[in-house]
């Protein structure tokens, strides 16, 4: 338990300390086995990670706000998510469903994204999780059909 939160904690630092991420901090632990981090990163509002050691699982917490269940945004999202791991995907962009679980929950509008990860993979779950994070603004959210989404929720300029 500890060494995932040695390893996960070590990856998101390596990104605040490379001046990726903005305002990064731990949390206090939810409860027992849960860590949380929180830090600013390609939007105005800050994201928040979920590390639960007893499920082996990183939460990206309420990533897109004001996605209705079951609207076009939210089955987009979805098969968005589920796409990533194609093979016509670039392996360096593919997210590892081999190693990886991800599952989508949207509660009270809001999406979020679970990776669950084996023992030993902490830190590379952190590493998929920021590139799936990048991945999501800049490849559905930017180049796809949500430019305006991105106006309104995380004041991205029109231009």
């Amino acid at each position: 338990m500890q060494e995932t939160v040695k390893a996960v904690s070590a990856e998101l630092q390596n990104y605040a300390d490379r001046g990726i991420f903005q305002n990064f901090s731990l949390a206090e632990q939810a409860s027992i086995g849960s860590v949380n981090y929180r830090f600013h990163w390609l939007a105005e509002m800050p994201f928040n990670l979920r590390l639960n050691t007893q499920k082996s699982e990183i939460e990206i917490k309420d990533v897109l706000p004001a996605v209705p269940f079951r609207s076009k945004m939210d089955k987009d999202f979805r098969s968005f998510l589920h796409q990533r791991s194609a093979e016509s995907i670039p392996s360096h962009r593919r997210l590892d469903d081999q190693r990886f679980t991800f599952s989508c929950k949207n509660r009270q509008e809001k999406l979020s994204i679970s990776i669950g990860f084996q023992s030993g993979d902490g830190g590379d779950a952190a590493k998929t999780a920021v590139n799936l994070l990048h991945e999501i603004f800049n490849n559905f959210l930017l180049e796809g059909p949500y430019q305006n989404y991105m106006v309104e929720f995380f004041n991205v300029p029109e231009e």
